[in-house]
């Protein structure tokens, strides 16, 4: 009996991301490599691309997990790939930032949350551009903690990842909220 390819691999035990990286870690086994790019790359690509446009996002992600192969004797058995690789991503985002010169954290005034030219036609027919362009327009630490959290992060694991007090974490999530709801009941 075959099983389908994306079966493969269910019923064994080994193929738990933080085996995956040690293994590649001890031997530079290519294709425990590739298992854990397989399994994580979509969801740094999304952590990445929402805090960025698609080439900053594509030469972050390569550059990520050319740093994860450089550096995969650092990761510490036992503790959260996930985590890990997240703070990889975000250090390699901000570094490329500064680079390009477009890091800022200004705060959001009224006039940026007055300013969200979108037409009524297309707000009615995709909430979801709307709701992308909110979070694109959020200062870069609030857009942070927020996706994040939407990446199912707990406050904890943010402010660990950022270096943050949780309260700090939990403060910037609380005012992108605040942006969001107030900027989403204003246009719709």
């Amino acid at each position: 009996m075959k099983l389908p390819s994306m079966m493969k691999g269910w019923f064994n035990p080994n193929v738990k991301p933080e085996l995956l990286l040690d293994k590649y870690a001890q031997s530079g086994d290519k294709k425990s490599l590739a298992k854990l790019i397989e399994h994580y790359n979509r969801d740094l690509f999304h952590f990445l691309l929402s805090q960025s446009d698609h080439a900053t996002a594509e030469d972050c992600l390569q550059n990520t997990w050319l740093k994860v192969m450089k550096n995969a004797e650092q990761y510490k058995l036992g503790t959260s790939v996930k985590n890990w690789l997240f703070t990889i991503a975000r250090h390699t985002l901000i570094d490329e930032l500064r680079r390009l010169n477009r890091w800022h954290t200004r705060a959001l005034s009224e006039h940026d949350l007055s300013s969200l030219t979108l037409s009524e036609e297309v707000i009615k027919k995709d909430s979801l551009t709307l709701f992308n362009h909110i979070i694109s327009q959020l200062p870069f630490y609030q857009r942070e903690a927020f996706i994040l959290q939407q990446e199912g992060f707990s406050l904890h694991e943010i402010a660990i990842m950022t270096h943050e007090k949780q309260e700090t974490i939990k403060s910037r999530i609380r005012y992108a909220k605040q942006n969001i709801r107030s900027t989403l009941e204003s246009k719709l």
